[in-house]
């Protein structure tokens, strides 16, 4: 499966999301998003026969667990598409955005289909409500440790979200997650690893 990564939005479609993501400046408190980091395999057996990961990289499985919009005087358009893992080196967050290694949730229908998941679906969240997802993201992302970060936290990951909202920096306009912090709820001392067969993971 080939990793999904954007890049770079058109200027319509940057004025659309800046306009339905809703927990903005202003806006009260930051919605969270709760999820918890299931697994990361190589493979998995679908209908149409095997699918597999490049040789580095593997499928990260999170479970989304609630989007707490409780705080915020804004509505909320959550978009599971919009979530990511950067995994850039300094040297690429130095350049423009567009060559960032950013990794981006699949949509590859399979996925869903052969695991017997529910993906995360699009949703909108009303100021001071809270939606309970129980429902299920995929990153096809790096194995090995590609940002250069610490060795014993390479496994463990970090989702941010693509809110259409923009700073001005030294090298330009970057997406941030403005509006929106993430709450990873694994145990401290959960240790990620990875398995060959996605069927595999404790997907529950």
């Amino acid at each position: 499966m080939e990793t999904s990564r954007w890049y770079l939005l058109s200027v319509p479609v940057f004025i659309a999301l800046s306009m339905l993501s809703g927990c903005g400046k202003g806006s009260g408190q930051p919605a969270i998003i709760s999820y918890r980091q299931v697994g990361i395999c190589k493979g998995f057996e679908s209908a149409t026969g095997p699918v597999a990961s490049k040789p580095d990289e593997g499928y990260a499985f999170f479970k989304i667990e609630t989007v707490d919009n409780t705080k915020s005087g804004k509505a909320l358009a959550f978009d599971p598409k919009l979530i990511f893992i950067d995994q850039s080196t300094p040297q690429q967050h130095a350049k423009e955005l567009w060559e960032w290694d950013r990794r981006f949730v699949s949509t590859d229908s399979r996925i869903p289909k052969s695991m017997g998941i529910s993906l995360a679906p699009e949703s909108t969240i009303p100021a001071g409500g809270k939606l309970d997802v129980n429902s299920f993201v995929v990153i096809p992302l790096g194995i090995n440790n590609p940002s250069g970060g610490p060795a014993e936290n390479s496994l463990a990951f970090g989702l941010e979200y693509d809110s259409g909202t923009s700073e001005n920096t030294a090298s330009g306009q970057i997406r941030i997650s403005e509006g929106i912090l993430f709450d990873r709820t694994n145990a401290d001392d959960t240790k990620a690893t990875v398995v060959e067969n996605c069927k595999e993971l404790a997907l529950k």
